[in-house]
């Protein structure tokens, strides 16, 4: 239990400080309903949720950042 609450926490540290993370409050209601209304399982459903969607985001934010810079390199070809 000690090891999931302290992942849990280093998770919502490390996405909550970026650009593409989501509001404070999110993080709190998330962070009380998993340490007071899940179990184990449900922890670690949560806990999985909230990874594959920060790393989908993240992925897309990469993948725009190359197109974009794909489309400018393009762009000073041409002039």
């Amino acid at each position: 239990m000690r090891v999931i609450k302290s992942i849990i926490f280093i998770f919502l540290l490390s996405f909550t400080t970026h650009a593409f993370s989501k509001s404070n409050e999110y993080y709190k209601a998330t962070l009380v309903h998993v340490l007071t209304e899940c179990n184990s399982d449900c922890q670690k459903l949560v806990f999985r949720q909230e990874v594959d969607k920060a790393f989908f985001e993240l992925m897309n934010a990469v993948l725009n950042q190359i197109r974009f810079e794909i489309s400018m390199r393009e762009k000073e070809s041409y002039d």
